[in-house]
């Protein structure tokens, strides 16, 4: 395994998860990366093909990737579906530069424990926002009228759903640090999904819990481990229950029961999953384009709102895939989940951890994110090259079996 890397890979990796904050910072970074990609590749091409793990990051990428570039033929928006296209295409050359900085053996428990740490700041940032009315980059709270206000941190809208995909690590990093108590530090990051206003997210979080607890109690089925993971889910259910509380208490919405569902686009959840619909029906070959849905809508005029404009999106990351996509999207979408499927089953924690945030990042029932958006594509630029860097760099002699790289499955 390579040595002397010239930066501290750790630290690079909490910078970019941080840099979510700043989402632009977060796109400038992964263009930076293309150019110098793009670089090593004309300059150096047999250095740049040497990098471990650039097959494995492009098979994933190219399950997104491919789909929506066949689906340009038909595009409903041309330009917006380019405009994914490319990036997307283009992550496998931004890839490079991160896959050329290797791991040492604890680098991925420091990498999960500080990613972990950095969702407690972004809690505490929510919180603050909450109490003040400001973030810390002042951020306001998002009024949404009669829904009520939504708590955004510095994440903007994307907060809740950053906070319930990355969550597994987070968990992972509390249960390094031992015992069954310290799950209470897992009640502000749980009480700020609920207080994000969207019910996708809460699932995200809930699923997110569910995977790690079979992935701890997979690798050790003793009582302690037990005791730990029923205290951390424990912790868990009483932080959103908390969050549910405080968005009450703050005049944030009138009942509990109004807590998670705040965002606009569930007044018309039914009307864009019926259009969604529609679309895949009338375009089932290769969709209405890569972020076409909102330009679809407005062509066909079904909806009467006045707000709807081309970055609306069918809410459902499944749904989408198909209406923007087709079956083409579908049948990459089928072979991504299945390769992420084969890291997860990996006996190597941090592998299995990984894949599991990677699987959130793009799971099927969610409508927090558009995949294809700008902040979508940083969460999986960025969970997908990571998943690659930790089976790539953690030690093999961990595995019990070995089968070390799921994209020989194909």
């Amino acid at each position: 395994m390579p040595q002397n890397n010239p930066i501290n890979a750790p630290l690079m990796w909490v910078f970019l998860f941080f840099s979510l904050a700043v989402s632009v910072a977060t796109r400038q970074l992964i263009w930076l990366m293309v150019v110098l990609g793009l670089w090593s590749l004309l300059t150096n091409n047999r250095e740049f093909k040497q990098v471990i793990g650039m097959r494995e990051a492009a098979m994933l990428f190219a399950c997104l990737a491919l789909p929506g570039i066949v689906s340009l033929i038909s595009a409903t928006n041309f330009d917006r579906a380019a405009s994914a296209v490319f990036r997307f295409s283009t992550y496998i050359l931004a890839s490079w530069v991160l896959l050329s900085a290797t791991l040492d053996r604890d680098d991925p428990k420091k990498i999960m424990s500080w990613i972990g740490l950095l969702l407690v700041i972004w809690a505490a940032d929510g919180f603050l926002q909450l109490l003040t009315g400001f973030s810390t980059m002042g951020d306001p709270l998002v009024e949404l009228g009669e829904e009520g206000t939504i708590v955004t941190g510095s994440l903007q809208l994307g907060y809740g759903a950053t906070l319930a995909i990355l969550s597994p690590f987070f968990l992972e990093g509390l249960r390094r640090a031992g015992g069954m108590g310290i799950g209470i530090l897992s009640l502000p990051v749980y009480a700020a999904v609920v207080m994000s206003g969207h019910q996708s997210s809460a699932v995200l979080a809930v699923v997110g819990l569910l995977g790690w607890a079979i992935l701890t109690l997979r690798a050790e089925d003793e009582t302690g481990t037990k005791r730990q993971v029923t205290g951390f889910a424990l912790a868990a259910i009483v932080g959103m229950m908390l969050g549910g509380y405080l968005s009450v208490v703050t005049g944030q919405v009138s009942s509990m029961a109004d807590a998670a569902p705040r965002y606009q686009s569930f007044l018309y959840q039914s009307t864009l999953w019926s259009t969604g619909w529609q679309a895949f029906t009338e375009h089932w070959f290769n969709g209405v384009g890569v972020r076409g849905f909102g330009s679809y809508l407005i062509d066909t005029q079904l909806m009467a709102s006045e707000s709807v404009s081309a970055s609306w999106h069918p809410h459902l990351a499944v749904l989408e895939i198909a209406a923007e996509t087709g079956l083409i999207g579908i049948a990459g979408y089928g072979v991504l989940l299945y390769l992420l499927m084969g890291y997860l089953r990996d006996d190597r924690r941090p592998v299995a951890i990984a894949a599991l945030v990677a699987l959130l990042a793009i799971f099927p029932l969610s409508s927090a994110v558009s995949l294809y958006s700008f902040f979508g594509g940083n969460l999986i630029f960025l969970t997908f090259t990571l998943l690659v860097v930790f089976n790539r760099d953690c030690p093999k002699a961990e595995q019990k079996t070995s089968a070390s790289d799921p994209a020989s499955n194909l």
